[in-house]
């Protein structure tokens, strides 16, 4: 039997021989982080904890603390939520061109594109959490049923974002059939 072939005939990569190399390969992933990754892992438990304590700063003395103030209605939050609704728009559109061309190699990139698709729209949902300052408040961006016939504004654009992000998540998130 020839070099790169299996018993069905179908073609393996060309650098593997045996498949000892690939569990080689796959094993060393498992192997104890060096120091490089120790320190990449320190900057992103730094920035996460920066992150919250910016967060709780601001619940703690409000949306002010991020210069929205009464002029400034809109500013930095609904500037991310739209690049994360661009991010996932984009994710969508990949997905959508490899499905229109019918590339034979597109399954690995369009999944990729689509799991960008769906993360992206989660992080674009928290903005409308973030944007009302004080997140006990949230419950006011979702229409409900309650006993004093209280309702949300709908000509507030924080309400319409909540119900544009849960109709992506809904449309993206569901389990596509295999082609």
């Amino acid at each position: 039997m020839a070099v790169g072939t299996t018993e069905r005939g179908a073609l393996t990569h060309p650098d593997v021989h045996r498949l000892d190399d690939v569990n080689r390969d796959v094993l060393k992933m498992l192997t104890v982080p060096g120091k490089g990754w120790w320190a990449l892992f320190g900057m992103c438990v730094a920035g996460v904890g920066l992150f919250l304590t910016a967060w709780f700063w601001q619940i703690y003395k409000g949306i002010g603390v991020s210069g929205l103030m009464s002029p400034v209605g809109w500013g930095v939050y609904i500037t991310t939520f739209v690049f994360w609704v661009g991010i996932a728009h984009s994710g969508t559109l990949i997905s959508a061109i490899l499905f229109l061309f019918r590339a034979p190699w597109r399954q690995s990139i369009y999944r990729a594109a689509e799991a960008m698709t769906v993360f992206a729209v989660m992080t674009a949902g928290l903005f409308p959490l973030i944007h009302v300052g004080r997140v006990w408040h949230a419950y006011w961006l979702i229409p409900y049923p309650n006993s004093r016939f209280l309702w949300p504004n709908f000509k507030s654009p924080l309400v319409w974002d909540v119900f544009a992000v849960t109709t992506y998540f809904t449309a993206t998130a569901k389990d596509k059939p295999d082609e």
